[in-house]
């Protein structure tokens, strides 16, 4: 058996995962632009000191005017926890000032910005080639020297404004994915509190309580909504089966009363003093009948069972191909001492062609047997009963006719019930037991056709079979 697994969890999980990459991605975005807009704002420092040193550089005055550096307009520092270091030669090599630290600069001269230790402290250069000397001198003439600038801090500020930086920017993250969490736990918890709801409703259908109590938000919800309505015909397909068995279970008794009644009676009136021998044997026959009574009603019962059952299984069952005339014939045959008791005539319409079915020929058999026997019953004396077979669209139909009073609308749809009939008595009189159409209802169904029951022109009832053709 498979471990169960929370549906809740796994979105919850996935939700959160999904969410704390998002977060590690956004901070990791974040600190590398707030990296790169720090060291682009400290080079442009580096560039703007630099800059301030080159306007340190001056000619001297004579008849040959010589470039040097004005150390005593020297700018203060960048930092204060180290000094800056800074370089500045001529374009031709000439070195003309320093910061006396003891510290030398690379000779590569390809060399933009980079960054390296000195004494302990990380430092951030920048080289600035082939500046202009901003000081001007008539004497000089068109060919000015150009300068090479590097100037040098410490990025200690700056790497301490970067992990404060990068420390907001993380709590602002965590805080961001605790609150997002938060709100998809409690959004995942409110849609899934439909499915709780109608899981609580579900648990209490009984055999006493088979309401099912759907709340607006179970059909409100597209995903939930189909679940809601199959369960609900699944509860109301279950109410109507429990409760067909419980009239079944009634309607049984009901009609097995009355016979057993009337032979118990018989018997005991047969035992209460001593009687002659055409008595007894009038009580016997009486009995007799009452006993053929409960035998027929008996065989409808089992015949329905069987048939219920067939159809409950899809009639999986493999049947040979059966030729629905024949089994017409045969049907006609059977009842005709019935209908030559009400002076009743059965025609029979087929086509040339046989029409095959796949199915069981005692089945079809009971079938026509039981509309056909319903329409010599309850039409009039001497009245005609047609059946006509014939195939349309890969089925064959076979529809029984009678030229009865007919049925009332409100009786149309109840006429397949068991134990149903139209006669407001259940006088022994009436014959049958309400069960003829349900048996045929059941036995169609299990080959997978159809019946319908309606009004026939001018007068009468029409029940018409639809069975699919074994041969299209």
């Amino acid at each position: 058996m498979a471990a169960m697994f929370s549906i809740k969890r796994r979105i919850v999980v996935a939700v959160v995962t999904t969410e704390l990459l998002l977060v590690i991605c956004l901070v990791f975005l974040a600190a590398f632009i707030v990296r790169r807009s720090s060291i682009r704002s400290f080079d442009t420092s580096l560039r703007g000191r630099a800059m301030m040193l080159t306007a340190l550089v001056r000619y001297s005055e004579g008849a040959h005017p010589e470039l040097y550096f004005d150390q005593a307009l020297l700018p203060p520092q960048l930092s204060e926890s180290a000094p800056d270091l800074f370089r500045i030669e001529t374009g031709h090599g000439r070195m003309l000032a320093s910061s006396n630290s003891g510290f030398s600069f690379p000779e590569d001269r390809q060399q933009i910005s980079w960054g390296f230790s000195f004494q302990g402290t990380p430092y951030r250069a920048l080289r600035l080639r082939n500046v202009p000397v901003l000081d001007t001198e008539d004497s000089v003439g068109p060919n000015k020297e150009t300068l090479d600038v590097i100037y040098a801090s410490p990025t200690k500020e700056m790497s301490q404004a970067m992990f404060r930086a990068f420390t907001s920017i993380f709590a602002a993250g965590v805080l961001l994915l605790a609150i997002s969490v938060y709100a998809s736990v409690r959004a995942i918890e409110k849609g899934l509190r439909p499915v709780s709801e109608l899981a609580s409703s579900a648990s209490a259908i009984s055999a006493s309580n088979w309401n099912l109590k759907v709340t607006d938000s179970a059909v409100n919800v597209v995903e939930i909504a189909p679940l809601t309505h199959a369960m609900s015909q699944m509860v109301a397909t279950l109410h109507a089966a429990f409760q067909q068995q419980r009239d079944f279970t009634s309607n049984a008794a009901h009609e097995l009363k009355t016979p057993v009644a009337v032979l118990k009676s018989t018997l005991q009136s047969l035992l209460q003093e001593p009687r002659s021998a055409e008595t007894y044997r009038a009580g016997i026959l009486d009995a007799l009948s009452d006993l053929e009574r409960l035998e027929t009603l008996l065989h409808a019962m089992l015949r329905l069972s069987r048939a219920e059952q067939r159809a409950g299984t899809g009639g999986s069952r493999e049947n040979s191909d059966v030729d629905v005339v024949a089994t017409c014939e045969a049907a006609i045959a059977r009842l005709t001492s019935i209908a030559q008791s009400r002076e009743a005539v059965i025609s029979l319409a087929v086509p040339d062609d046989p029409l095959m079915v796949q199915a069981e020929p005692e089945d079809l058999e009971i079938v026509w047997s039981n509309l056909i026997e319903n329409a010599v019953r309850y039409g009039p004396q001497k009245s005609e009963v047609r059946v006509v077979a014939a195939r349309s669209n890969g089925s064959v139909w076979v529809t029984v006719e009678d030229s009865g009073p007919g049925m009332a609308a409100s009786e149309i749809p109840k006429v397949f019930e068991r134990f149903h009939r139209g006669e407001p008595s259940r006088a022994r009189e009436t014959g049958g037991y309400g069960l003829g159409l349900a048996i045929a209802k059941a036995f169609v169904e299990c080959y997978g056709g159809s019946i319908s029951a309606g009004p026939n022109e001018p007068r009468g009832t029409r029940i018409r079979v639809e069975l699919p053709s074994s041969r299209g």
